[in-house]
């Protein structure tokens, strides 16, 4: 097998490959007698149809199929004779095989670009300093009061209307609309806007403690912006039996509370532990930032071009975790109003990115010989492990049997590289620039989201 390899562009190659009649003729000449010992003709006993019969009927079949066999199982070989890497399988330009002459196709394929790295040392990066979001100190007091409120039996004898913070056991049969409902053992808070069905809560409002062991009916009409809209404008009528009520204890923000949460013994110190947790985020957020800033310096002194099969698979695979995303909230892609292709399109700016970093990262890495050894994977499957509560041999198997422990490799080696770029960078600390058009004094930021609940009964 003779092969010679052709470069077309910076990312595509073509390779063409020549092989001998006499490779390929006891392969030919066995296809036909297999075949002749199955033909059926008539006037020919079955296998007795005369060979040279049997090669003009079936003949062109056998030199196409016998033609792709040969492409499939040579092109690896033929393309590692020129130390490349294809991305795509072969696309055949051409490769018609002939009895009695030798076989010569020629097939282009995608591959890595060749990047020479340059430029990589002594680039200036902006890093900002951390800072303590007292936002983020409250949420996570409060999640702290939150795992610590109790729901409490309410006192024999007590006479009053539910109110914000009672929570109800109930059952529920009815129909909303005319779709059935039925639920066993539903939990319901007042004044909960997170309730099962919208608007059951409002409409249980000032139900008296004594309701406990009765039932009832109600009807009402659910919260019409939080229910799905082939619901809207749809009556409940639903038979509800109470079964149970508790009312809600919230522990009060003092020095108890902090000794009840067993991480500190005043209020005061539980807050300043929570706000160096809230800086410590914050440095690792803003380390990620400057490290992506270096990338994108690095990226624009170095340009190069990218198989479009790369990005494909980068877009294709942020496109699969984007809707894992969603089912995980229960939600479909057509519920979002965008079809895959759209998602697709905004994604693939990130996704080329990711690739030209990737690919950047890799180059720089080769040159400066930067590889992982396996005591810095074990000491990160030993982090894993005590993270998630797991024997670290255990972690290691299901690791390796999933493919996990080689994209763990490639992340530890993606932060060493990172590590020693931002080693040899000109760092410097300075804030974020204001946003244009914003006042010197709005120095802070915030983010947030809107959207409606599609809530299904």
């Amino acid at each position: 097998m003779e092969t010679q390899l052709e470069k077309i562009n910076a990312v595509e190659c073509r390779v063409r490959v020549q092989i001998p009649w006499e490779e390929i003729s006891p392969r030919f000449d066995k296809k036909l007698r297999e075949l002749q010992g199955s033909a059926r003709l008539p006037g020919f006993r079955p296998g007795k149809v005369p060979p040279h019969m049997v090669e003009r009927m079936f003949g062109k079949n056998v030199r196409d199929e016998l033609a792709r066999d040969i492409v499939q199982e040579t092109f690896q070989s033929a393309v590692s004779k020129h130390d490349k890497v294809p991305l795509t399988q072969p696309v055949l330009e051409e490769g018609t095989l002939t009895k009695g002459q030798t076989f010569t196709y020629a097939a282009r394929f995608e591959v890595p670009p060749e990047i020479q790295a340059k430029d990589y040392t002594g680039v200036s990066v902006r890093r900002r300093p951390s800072k303590v979001d007292e936002t983020k100190v409250d949420a996570q007091i409060k999640a702290k009061q939150d795992e610590l409120t109790e729901l409490r039996a309410i006192a024999d004898g007590t006479e009053r209307a539910t109110h914000a913070g009672d929570t109800w056991t109930l059952d529920i049969e009815g129909k909303l609309g005319d779709v059935n409902v039925s639920r066993k053992d539903v939990r319901l808070e007042i004044g909960d806007a997170t309730e099962y069905l919208p608007g059951l809560s409002k409409a249980l409002e000032g139900t008296p403690l004594s309701a406990v062991g009765s039932t009832r009916t109600v009807n009402f009409l659910p919260t019409q912006e939080r229910i799905r809209a082939d619901l809207r404008d749809k009556e409940a009528v639903l038979t509800i039996g109470f079964r149970d009520v508790r009312e809600k204890h919230v522990p009060n923000l003092d020095d108890e509370f902090a000794r009840d949460s067993g991480e500190a013994e005043s209020l005061e110190a539980l807050r300043a532990k929570y706000a160096d947790n809230v800086r410590e985020e914050d440095q690792n957020e803003a380390e990620r930032d400057a490290r992506k800033r270096l990338v994108e310096a690095l990226l624009e002194r170095n340009n190069f071009e990218v198989a479009p099969s790369l990005v494909a698979r980068e877009v294709a695979a942020q496109v699969d975790l984007f809707k894992r995303q969603l089912q995980q909230q229960g939600i479909k892609l057509n519920q979002t109003g965008m079809s895959e292709q759209q998602v697709a399109s905004q994604m693939r700016p990130q996704a080329l990115f990711n690739v030209k970093a990737f690919l950047l990262l890799d180059a720089i890495g080769k040159a400066e010989g930067l590889v992982v050894d396996e005591a810095e994977v074990d000491k990160e499957l030993q982090n894993l492990a005590e993270e998630q509560g797991q024997n670290v041999d255990r972690l290691r198997a299901t690791m390796e049997k999933n493919n996990q422990l080689l994209l763990l490799r490639a992340q530890i080696r993606e932060e060493k590289i990172l590590d020693f770029l931002m080693g040899k960078a000109e760092v410097t600390e300075a804030p974020d620039p204001a946003p244009e058009g914003a006042s010197a004094e709005s120095g802070s930021e915030s983010a947030g989201d809107t959207g409606e609940t599609a809530t299904a009964t």
